[in-house]
């Protein structure tokens, strides 16, 4: 059995995917949210108040990172794989020992990016050799949308983070660490046309797996977005400062929620060799229109089901911490996630062709 903790839109697009194979029931607080899932059971409750977690073999957790420590935790210590899809601000070693004398694995960082980027920058340094490599990476809409030329796709406390949050890196295996909106560039995009990018701070477990390499996460926008973030940004319309009860980034967390909504998205992965540029993996992704299913929940929540499916079918032995990166190093398993995805029409190339 699986337990899938958080129904948010990634939750959801989870729990149904899983559904499929396997007993899943989803847990959450909010009666209003668990009423987007579709095709497995649900709880209406916290991970501590669940009346039976004997027969779970898997969470899934699809929690905002401010509080899934917690639940990742709670399921450790009782001998429960994990699969994270959230962000951790923490270093997720650090639960390595619970994980390991508890008989269980955790696997963090496991959606997009970090997630799949990983796994496809993985590959590209285990089996590649690779220790120079680029990850672009964006979800957006099909074109600029005003006021902004960009309305959420995910969490918008997230959004604003990534303007905010210092963007780390590697430099020949030295982490360090960059502002963000320091630097804009162009990018020419096959299909999708001119975009910008921004360092970012999504590389997650790398920072710590690949010290013998270079390696840089870029995020994609519409040109003209960066501008205005910085501007918001130095403006101190993102400072946590509080005035009267309220700061201003509590209220233009607020202002992006309202932006955002339903809209034809697309999501963009290109992970590079620069070593060797024609060593590349890509992958462009859209709105489904049959399901309504949103581009950043399909390339989020099928990246963490196939991860899930895998350890629920074997693929791995190990305990304690497992980066998503490590997947490459065992050929079965990044196989069974590429073929995976690619049975939810999400196609990854290699070097501009189709895999698989």
């Amino acid at each position: 059995m699986i337990l899938v903790v958080g129904a948010g839109m990634m939750g959801a697009v989870i729990a149904r995917d899983l559904s499929e194979r396997y007993e899943v029931t989803v847990i959450d607080t909010s009666e209003e949210s668990l009423k987007r899932v579709k095709g497995a059971g649900t709880f209406n409750g916290s991970v501590s108040e669940y009346p039976d977690l004997e027969p779970v073999e898997l969470a899934v957790i699809a929690l905002p990172a401010q509080v899934a420590r917690r639940t990742v935790e709670f399921m450790l210590e009782r001998g429960i794989d994990v699969v994270d899809i959230s962000f951790t601000d923490y270093d997720p070693f650090e639960l390595d020992g619970i994980a390991v004398e508890n008989g269980a694995v955790y696997i963090p960082h496991a959606g997009f990016a970090p997630g799949l980027s990983n796994i496809l920058a993985g590959w590209l340094y285990h089996s590649e050799g690779s220790r120079n490599i680029e990850i672009l990476v964006g979800g957006l809409q099909d074109s600029p949308l005003p006021p902004m030329n960009y309305r959420p796709t995910f969490n918008a406390s997230s959004v604003i983070d990534e303007y905010t949050r210092p963007a780390r890196y590697l430099d020949h295996g030295t982490v360090k660490i960059a502002d963000p909106l320091e630097t804009v560039e162009s990018v020419e995009m096959e299909g999708i046309g001119l975009l910008e990018t921004f360092y970012s701070d999504g590389l997650a477990t790398i920072l710590q797996t690949m010290k013998d390499a270079t390696v840089v996460e870029k995020t994609l926008r519409h040109p003209g977005h960066l501008e205005k973030m910085r501007f918001l940004r130095d403006m101190g319309y993102f400072s946590d400062e509080r005035h009267s009860g309220t700061s201003p980034r509590m209220i233009s967390e607020r202002i992006f929620r309202d932006l955002a909504g339903n809209y034809r998205d697309l999501s963009i992965l290109k992970v590079i060799s620069l070593d060797d540029p024609d060593k590349y993996f890509s992958c462009t992704d859209r709105f489904d229109e049959s399901s309504g299913t949103s581009s950043m929940g399909r390339m989020t929540g099928f990246s963490a089901s196939s991860i899930a499916s895998a350890v629920m079918d074997g693929y791995i032995k190990n305990t304690g911490v497992f980066a998503t990166e490590w997947i490459a190093t065992n050929r079965n398993f990044f196989l069974f996630v590429l073929e995976y995805l690619k049975k939810r029409s999400i196609y990854i190339k290699w070097n501009g062709t189709q895999i698989m």
